[in-house]
């Protein structure tokens, strides 16, 4: 009975929330029972495209009978509404970390699965048509636990980013890593998904793990990830910056940070460097918000950094170009028990644009995960609303 009653209250509070004409915003949530979460969104030719976590749920006789996590891949038109929705790993449990979308908008979603005997963590890749149906899948397996955290189209296929918690030898106090330690993870993919080579891993001795990779201008790749391994005047955590050649192995890398705790979340590839954004602090105490220029050369000092701070704790997740030279800048607002999803556009410098800020939501915690914008300046972010003990998907679409 209490499982029907709750049910019930969440039809009625999506019915109620669908949409909101505030700022001509819309605002759509997606799920069922327990647990769906938006990580990714791409814009497509007729819409757009959510990946992330969908909990499949079975009922008998009205009541949950079975609930497993996927990864889940929501299509929308670009009012919101979906016109298919997929539930991918067959019996494995995971949940899709990035979503690409190819010129002719074939998707591409990363993520992990758990291997139900070893409860191992591999590295899944799908690829599916525009409609929605399955053209090829891959798990990736190796010793230990992979993840994956992002994906990119490149020359021969595709690159994958993510982390290993495999032992690497031998340890020192500058480099190799200990059995269980994360180290960040390149793994080169044909468009068929097969692999190409070994991968490629990199990092120091402790835990380093990577959250968005971009195309270089200058060749190769770039990557921005955290790391606990610190130098004189910073913090124990500090943001890592690794520029990996064409085949994915390491080229040049430098640690970023200040005498605060820095934890990166996402970057921008610029005319003349990186911007990279991040959070100060752990969820646990008050955080705020981190960003700084780095010139092409990475080894050479960063062109500024930014320390935003408010009167409440500010995370962020995403950032994404916003117009013609600004970024707008995606996360949340509040603590991890009472948090509101946040949106705010930054300028070429890294400072807040007065009159370009976003914070909405209800009760519980809200967090966008990822945005993007389009031409005409709308700004689609994705992320979740918790309510109890039940988290649904939540897209935000609005203009400031």
């Amino acid at each position: 009975m209490r499982q029907k009653l709750f049910g019930i209250l969440i039809i009625v509070f999506l019915s109620a929330c669908e949409r909101t004409d505030d700022l001509d915003r819309i605002l759509k949530f997606y799920g069922d029972a327990k647990e769906d979460i938006g990580f990714s969104v791409a814009i497509a030719s007729d819409g757009y495209i959510i990946g992330g976590q969908m909990t499949e749920i079975t009922r008998s006789a009205g009541m949950i009978s079975d609930a497993s996590k996927k990864m889940g891949i929501i299509k929308t038109d670009f009012d919101g509404n979906i016109v298919w929705k997929k539930y991918l790993g067959g019996k494995l449990q995971g949940f899709g970390s990035k979503i690409i979308l190819l010129d002719n908008d074939t998707i591409v979603c990363a993520g992990q699965v758990t291997d139900t005997v070893l409860l191992q963590t591999d590295i899944f890749v799908v690829k599916l048509a525009p409609d929605g149906s399955e053209v090829v899948r891959k798990i990736f397996k190796r010793p230990g636990n992979q993840t994956s955290t992002d994906i990119l189209k490149t020359w021969e296929g595709y690159l994958l980013l993510g982390t290993t918690d495999v032992e690497r030898t031998p340890v020192t106090d500058s480099s190799g890593n200990k059995a269980g330690r994360k180290d960040i993870l390149l793994r080169r993919i044909y468009n068929n998904l097969g692999q190409i080579d070994t991968p490629s891993v990199t990092g120091y001795p402790n835990d380093d793990y990577g959250v968005a990779l971009k195309s270089n201008p200058d060749g190769g790749y770039i990557v921005l990830g955290t790391t606990d391994n610190t130098v004189s005047g910073q913090g124990g955590n500090n943001f890592l910056l690794w520029r990996p050649n064409i085949y994915g192995f390491a080229a040049q890398s430098v640690v970023i940070g200040t005498t605060d705790d820095e934890y990166a979340a996402d970057l921008e590839v610029l005319d003349d460097g990186y911007l990279l954004v991040g959070t100060i602090g752990m969820e646990t105490e008050d955080q705020s918000v981190f960003i700084a220029k780095i010139p092409r050369n990475i080894s050479n000092a960063p062109v500024f950094t930014r320390k935003i701070e408010r009167t409440e704790s500010w995370s962020v997740k995403a950032v994404s170009r916003y117009r013609t030279n600004s970024f707008v800048v995606a996360g949340k607002a509040g603590t991890a028990s009472s948090s509101r999803m946040l949106v705010f556009v930054v300028d070429p410098e890294g400072n807040p644009v007065p009159g370009k800020e976003v914070i909405t939501g209800s009760s519980g915690i809200q967090t966008a995960y990822d945005v993007v914008s389009d031409s005409e300046g709308n700004i689609i972010a994705v992320g979740k609303n918790n309510i109890q003990t039940n988290t649904l998907i939540t897209l935000l679409k609005f203009r400031f």
